[in-house]
């Protein structure tokens, strides 16, 4: 990939890590309830998230997929079923709970493997980003190169954006937790977290490719 096409691409990833979407509903969740300390963890698993997918297409699993309406579907209601129930966890947490893991005495807790694995596969199961990566990446490829080796380093570069956007988001609602902090405030934004992931699975099961 020439440096021109790279900085195109560069610039293309930025406008998608800041576009609205699960991951972001994720990050400001996760900080809110943990610290943004603990939500790096979280944060490396969407960057390694986007970068599976991107490799995925590269290796041609993404065509494939596409291609096959049954195998598709199946990943689909997957991928919004995942949502939808991260959002039902929300609203079934107690206020002084978090949103994303419980120990076994009730009280806040995950483990920085639990929430590297939430991050990984918000990103990995969702359907729409697997066709939007389909047509996207296809331009930047130069046929005469290792085909393999560019998808690679466009997984790379869309994972380090990802990652950087992500850990500011983690530090705005880190910034923005304090004021969140009674039982009763860290309630309503779960649930308002929660009725945001429902939706998005819910709309993504309405998508169609």
């Amino acid at each position: 990939m020439s440096l021109e096409t790279w900085l195109s691409f560069f610039a293309l990833c930025w406008g998608m890590s800041l576009s609205p979407g699960p991951a972001q509903i994720a990050s400001l969740s996760a900080s809110i309830n943990y610290g943004w300390r603990r939500s790096i963890a979280q944060t490396f698993g969407l960057a390694s998230g986007v970068f599976a997918l991107i490799l995925i297409v590269g290796l041609g699993i993404g065509a494939l997929l596409a291609a096959a309406p049954v195998l598709f579907e199946i990943l689909r209601f997957g991928g919004c079923a995942y949502l939808a129930w991260i959002g039902i966890t929300l609203w079934r947490t107690q206020a002084r709970a978090v949103v994303i893991g419980k120990k076994a005495d009730g009280q806040p807790g995950a483990s920085l493997f639990a929430l590297w694995r939430r991050g990984f596969l918000v990103n990995l199961t969702n359907p729409k980003g697997l066709i939007f990566f389909l047509s996207l990446l296809t331009p930047f490829v130069n046929p005469a190169k290792s085909v393999l080796l560019q998808y690679i380093e466009m997984g790379l570069t869309c994972g380090f954006t990802d990652l950087c956007v992500m850990t500011g988001v983690t530090l705005v609602a880190e910034a923005l937790s304090k004021k969140l902090r009674s039982a009763r405030n860290m309630m309503i934004t779960n649930r308002i977290f929660g009725t945001v992931f429902i939706l998005i699975g819910l709309g993504l099961m309405a998508f169609d490719a």
